[in-house]
């Protein structure tokens, strides 16, 4: 019996070891801003490995930005918005789907993400790098977020 006691209470310990690693999150920090931001989307074509921008942009549009997201283990901040214009945004999606598309912030080429789906709620994200986070967001301290 208590051989069986022994194993069920390491069975048990060990489940719930199991399940606290599998339910944590890697909740990222939220950073406050404020700002208006161009962003527009375009095609793409790809030219010997290099990913150039066809004219003319397929959206445009000043999105709000409200805040930045710090994920843990990840160099860039992630800036994500929502396009008003939802049903353009679901168009241009859903028609190029298993492309290339690019992503410009204030006319610089932020991301240039392939299509994976049709998104109709206006939902988009990019990470900035360090040059575009002090480009766009220049009173953001990375050092200090790391060190919290």
């Amino acid at each position: 019996m208590r051989i069986i006691n022994s194993v069920a209470s390491f069975l048990l310990a060990s489940l719930v070891g199991f399940l606290a690693t599998a339910c944590s999150t890697n909740t990222p920090a939220k950073i406050s801003v404020d700002k208006d931001i161009l962003v527009a989307v375009y095609s793409t074509t790809d030219n010997e490995n290099i990913t150039d921008t066809v004219s003319p942009c397929l959206l445009e549009e000043t999105v709000h930005i409200s805040e930045l997201l710090r994920y843990p283990d990840d160099d860039g901040l992630t800036m994500p918005f929502t396009f008003s214009d939802t049903a353009k945004y679901a168009e241009l999606t859903g028609n190029s789907l298993g492309k290339r598309i690019a992503i410009s912030v204030n006319g610089q080429v932020v991301s240039t993400p392939v299509v994976k789906m049709k998104i109709e709620n206006g939902a988009c994200s990019v990470v900035l790098d360090e040059a575009q986070r002090k480009a766009l967001f220049p009173n953001i301290n990375i050092e200090e977020l790391n060190s919290k």
